[in-house]
């Protein structure tokens, strides 16, 4: 019988919140080296993920950010080739935001990236421990959305 403490919720919350903060500090390391600032990534992944032409607003609140952050950003993008700025049939003031074919080639070099990084980042579990940690945080992720 082991005389181990178990540890609490929180200990566990503070492990979850350190490693969060420590992959997403290293997250944009990949990208820099190319010269993508991550806000710029950051954004381009938002616009994919949202779909077919989404509201710069919108994309805005997702991101969290200023509307100077995400016009500045956006400004980039296009400058760029990779988004394309068009106008809101339904809202004059409005933009929508659409990623263009170079923007789609970038998203691919994205996604590339991501996974050799991932893969570099989980390498230090061996496959049964990668096992293990996917059924907890599913198992986690379950129980905390039957919560909300």
């Amino acid at each position: 019988m082991s005389t181990e403490k178990a540890p609490t919720g929180a200990e566990l919350a503070d492990a979850l919140r350190r490693i969060t903060h420590v992959l997403r500090r290293y997250a944009g390391a990949p990208y820099a080296k190319r010269g993508w600032p991550a806000a710029q990534v950051q954004l381009l992944l938002m616009v994919d993920l949202l779909g077919d032409r989404p509201r710069m607003g919108e994309v805005k609140r997702r991101l969290g950010v200023t509307g100077r952050a995400i016009t500045s950003a956006v400004d980039a993008l296009e400058r760029d080739g990779l988004l394309r700025r068009e106008p809101d049939p339904t809202d004059r003031r409005a933009s929508l935001l659409a990623v263009t074919d170079a923007g789609r080639a970038r998203l691919a070099e994205i996604e590339e990236i991501q996974h050799g990084h991932a893969d570099e980042t989980f390498s230090v579990l061996d496959p049964a421990e990668r096992q293990t940690l996917l059924e907890l945080l599913s198992r986690l992720e379950e129980h905390v959305a039957a919560q909300a």
